[in-house]
């Protein structure tokens, strides 16, 4: 018994129907295209078949009508007869004539003479009078339509009316020809003749023709009780204009497909054969082509036998297969899986252990066995951190995130790789990277290779990934033992950023050594200068200058200078924040928390420095204007009045108004800015423009006089003014008749 969940069986029915599926379509198709082809061939030769007949019967009738022609135009006796001679000789001539084109003519069946002038009829049998002629009804419609050419349709013919219908067509002719009016001379075709005739070129087994005339009749073949013409499909149909007729031909129902017969059955049996053969050799191929599958699975089932699993063996073969190789995938991805986890927590460790510096006695071990590092030369710790990490969160998604840090990675691997450096990172923070790097060459030339792939990462970082990096270098080491001290030295080396560069590629080997700076000199420059920003004098700008020209000299670690910024903004604080509620604004509000944290993201110290002294600007003004505000209300309403009465003096200015109250010039326009909310020069021009305008209204002055008396000495600077004013010149103000201004 089959198994049917043998693969082999299975293929098998796949093949199968395909094949019986196209050899039957071939040979359907086959029978189509060949009858197509039939069917062509059989209405071409049905075509010439039909128009050879055609040809044929038409030839026929017309020789019997020419024939008949001719003998009456050759024989004198007709025209005699036709004149009205009784001689019985002419007679008897026109009888002998019409009963010799009966005899020699198959196709005439009958011709007589008709005579108008006494309607006397002569016939092959004799003369009779039109009355008693059986044909006397045709020459009555004749005499009727006498101008006709054709041949009529068929119908019955009989000389007398006791003898037996013939059926004829008939043709009709004025004679004498070709124009007499006498007589009338009538020929009378046998329709049988010509059933005969067209029988005889036609073969009624295979194929049929239907004739008819011009009133539908039918002609070929006349039905007497059964239809001759059988049924089929009509392949040609032919109209004979001289005729009247309609030829219609086909081929018999049944032998459309006859070609068939003609089949050699030796073709048959090697096609039978063929067919036969193609199967032995699909089941042949397919037994060949299962072997390897069959070998696999006798394995596959004992294994299965072999471990307990033999629920297996009862499923089909590519069941089997897909669980075996579904089985051996998943155990070599997990395999390969744990092997990598195994291997990534053995570097992560391995690095920690380096870095740290606690190692044990299989850290040597270890690292011959990951090949990480070459057991002899010289290693370096290089530390790579992201700046502005905030930034860098807010700016990008955390897929984006992990994307970045992973292609960090490996550019920093390969550039390194390019230096001809060996070597290994692993993240240590969010922010900060590490890098364990080897070479076997000696030490300087190790030192221009880590500067160099740390410039070029930078670069190419901030380039292509958008983001800056800060780098430190450790110092250069000889065993695997003191890489933690390389790694500490690349820590301090990028403690020091604001005064070397946050983007800058710092080396142990640049940071100072030995300098141990107290704080107190430092806090001592801050506590100076903000007691001189408290008492508003200028001077506290230079302590500031110097307290960062003395941090930038003394290369203090980033935490330091930060402790120190606080500190000066704490005692600043504490100084200012009660004098007033917008200082304590400045200092406690969105302000004071923008500053802090641009100088906790500042990349220099320039930048620090920058950003601190453009607040602290601000600030001195503020304070500045509150401590001289507390009494400017008398002063700038004195300074208004002073305006008013001396307007008219040329030397009125700020410096004036400096001298005469005692305050800076800067200061008194600022007072007047806000008290007025109008700057001092805009005051006075209304003021020397107003007094001008009543001068030039009410009095007859001069322009040169006016302009003296209201402060300009030169008349050309007035009238410029005057017009930029009010939009006119003074003659066209005094011209128009203009009204004084009134000044708010």
């Amino acid at each position: 018994m089959l198994k049917l969940n043998n693969w082999y069986f299975r293929l098998l029915v796949s093949y199968f129907p395909i094949l019986v599926l196209t050899v039957s379509m071939i040979i359907f198709l086959s029978f189509i295209a060949l009858n197509e082809i039939s069917r062509s061939e059989t209405a071409k030769a049905d075509n010439i078949t039909t128009g050879y007949v055609v040809e044929s019967v038409e030839r026929a009738i017309r020789g019997a009508e020419f024939n008949a022609m001719n003998e009456a135009v050759k024989n004198k006796s007709y025209t005699a007869f036709l004149n009205g001679s009784s001689e019985t000789s002419d007679r008897y001539g026109v009888v002998h004539s019409l009963r010799s084109l009966v005899e020699e003519n198959d196709f005439i069946e009958s011709a007589y003479l008709y005579r108008e002038s006494d309607d006397m009829v002569l016939t092959a049998s004799g003369q009779t009078e039109l009355p008693d002629f059986g044909d006397r009804d045709f020459i009555q419609q004749a005499k009727k339509n006498l101008d006709y050419q054709g041949w009529s349709a068929s119908r019955e013919y009989r000389e007398y009316d006791r003898l037996k219908p013939v059926r004829v067509i008939t043709m009709h002719k004025r004679t004498p020809f070709p124009f007499g009016k006498e007589g009338i001379l009538v020929i009378n075709v046998d329709l049988y003749a010509v059933e005969q005739m067209i029988g005889s070129m036609t073969s009624h087994q295979v194929s049929f023709m239907r004739i008819t005339d011009g009133a539908n009749k039918p002609i070929y073949p006349v039905n007497n009780g059964s239809d001759e013409s059988g049924g089929g499909s009509i392949l040609t149909t032919v109209t004979s204009d001289s005729l009247g007729w309609t030829f219609e031909s086909g081929i018999q129902d049944g032998h459309l497909l006859g070609w068939v017969s003609v089949v050699s059955y030796a073709w048959v049996v090697m096609a039978i054969l063929t067919f036969v053969a193609a199967i032995i050799y699909i089941i042949w191929v397919t037994r060949r082509n299962y072997k390897p599958i069959r070998l696999m699975m006798n394995r596959i089932q004992a294994l299965q036998l072999r471990s307990g699993d033999g629920g297996a063996v009862l499923t089909d073969d590519l069941t089997m297969i897909d669980r075996a190789l579904e089985n051996l995938i998943v155990q070599s991805l997990d395999h390969e899986k744990k092997q990598r986890e195994s291997v990534m927590l053995q570097r992560r460790q391995l690095f920690n252990e380096l870095i740290s510096g606690e190692q044990n006695g299989q850290t040597n071990e270890r690292m011959r066995k990951l090949d990480l590092l070459p057991s002899a030369g010289r290693y370096a710790v290089m530390v790579v951190k992201l700046n502005r990490y905030d930034d860098f969160q807010s700016e990008n998604t955390l897929n984006e995130q992990n994307v970045l840090k992973f292609a960090l990675g490996n550019v920093m691997q390969e550039l390194a790789h390019n230096e001809g450096l060996q070597g290994w990172g692993e993240w240590l923070a969010p922010d900060l990277i590490a890098f364990v790097f080897a070479v076997s060459d000696d030490e300087s030339r190790m030192l221009d290779q880590l500067r160099t792939s740390a410039i070029v990462a930078q670069q190419w970082v901030g380039e292509h990934l958008r983001f800056m990096l800060s780098i430190g270098i450790g110092s250069i080491v000889d065993e695997w033992s003191r890489i933690g001290q390389s790694y500490r030295d690349a820590l301090s080396g990028m403690e020091y950023q604001l005064c070397i560069g946050r983007e800058a590629v710092t080396f142990s080997g640049d940071i100072p050594q030995g300098k141990q700076y107290g704080t107190f000199h430092y806090i001592q420059m801050c506590t100076d200068c903000v007691q001189e920003f408290r008492q508003t004098n200028e001077s506290w700008r230079n302590t500031f200058e110097q307290l960062f020209k003395r941090l930038n000299t003394d290369t203090l670690k980033d935490e330091d200078i930060h402790s120190l910024m606080q500190i000066f903004m704490q005692m600043l604080s504490r100084e200012l924040k009660d004098l007033s509620e917008s200082l304590n604004e400045f200092l406690e509000g969105d302000r004071s928390s923008v500053l802090l944290a641009k100088l906790k993201t500042a990349s220099t110290l320039a930048e620090m420095k920058e950003q601190l002294l453009e607040y602290l600007a601000d600030l001195f003004d503020a304070y500045v204007a509150m401590s001289e505000t507390k009494s400017y209300k008398t002063m700038i309403t004195d300074m208004r009045a002073y305006i008013q009465e001396n307007f008219a003096d040329p030397d009125l200015s700020l410096n004036h108004l400096s001298d005469r109250f005692q305050i800076s010039g800067k200061y008194a326009s600022y007072l007047f800015k806000l008290e007025y909310d109008m700057k001092f020069v805009d005051f006075l021009v209304q003021l020397r423009i107003q007094q001008a305008e009543r001068l030039l209204a009410n009095t007859d002055e001069t322009v040169q006089g006016i302009a003296l008396q209201v402060g300009y000495a030169n008349s050309i600077t007035f009238g410029r003014v005057f017009k930029r004013i009010t939009g006119v010149t003074p003659g066209e103000f005094r011209k128009l008749k203009m009204r004084p201004s009134v000044l708010n």
